[in-house]
């Protein structure tokens, strides 16, 4: 006697009933990158008040050195904090019509603009981490540019974190619990 097992591997994406473990999930994932984002908040004003200090004075190396540090803790939280975003927003919120065609080119300009942002920075950082006298006006330049860099990258992330908060994330939830 030949027992047969069928096992059924389809299961609905869209259009369909939610997994029973999608809603606390989904759910759970917003609330932390939530309470993310009121960490990115602390850390983009650090990041501000470094990169104004320096942009001031470039030649300042404690400025230097604290943009570098303020810098180097974010960096590390920041890009899984955004693959999370991305896999959340890009991938289950685009299948689950959560968030408007509009507001998804507004989010992809948005993390490009932030990825070409965290480009230069990577660039930038080792020639801004020297202290040779005699390159000293170039260092001065290298530090000027990236202390605009991490301003811009500050507003860009306070953008982000006001649309997230207000928009993005509610309509998460939104599309979550109307199914």
């Amino acid at each position: 006697m030949e027992a047969t097992t069928e096992v059924t591997t389809h299961m609905p994406i869209c259009g369909g009933p939610l997994p029973d473990l999608e809603v606390p999930m989904i759910t759970t994932m917003v609330t932390c990158l939530g309470i993310e984002h009121g960490k990115l908040n602390y850390r983009i004003m650090q990041l501000a008040s470094a990169a104004t200090r320096l942009a001031t004075n470039p030649g300042d190396v404690t400025a230097n050195q604290r943009a570098l540090q303020v810098w180097d803790e974010m960096r590390h939280d920041l890009w899984s904090h955004l693959q999370i975003e991305d896999e959340l927003i890009f991938s289950w919120g685009a299948a689950h019509h959560a968030i408007s065609d509009t507001l998804l080119a507004t989010l992809k300009n948005e993390r490009q603009e932030m990825r070409q942002l965290m480009a230069t920075l990577r660039t930038l950082s080792p020639a801004v981490d020297r202290e040779s006298q005699t390159a000293q006006d170039r260092s001065n330049l290298d530090r000027s540019t990236f202390a605009e860099t991490l301003l811009a990258l500050a507003r860009a992330l306070d953008s982000h974190v006001e649309r997230h908060d207000g928009e993005v994330l509610p309509s998460i939830l939104r599309a979550l619990f109307q199914k």
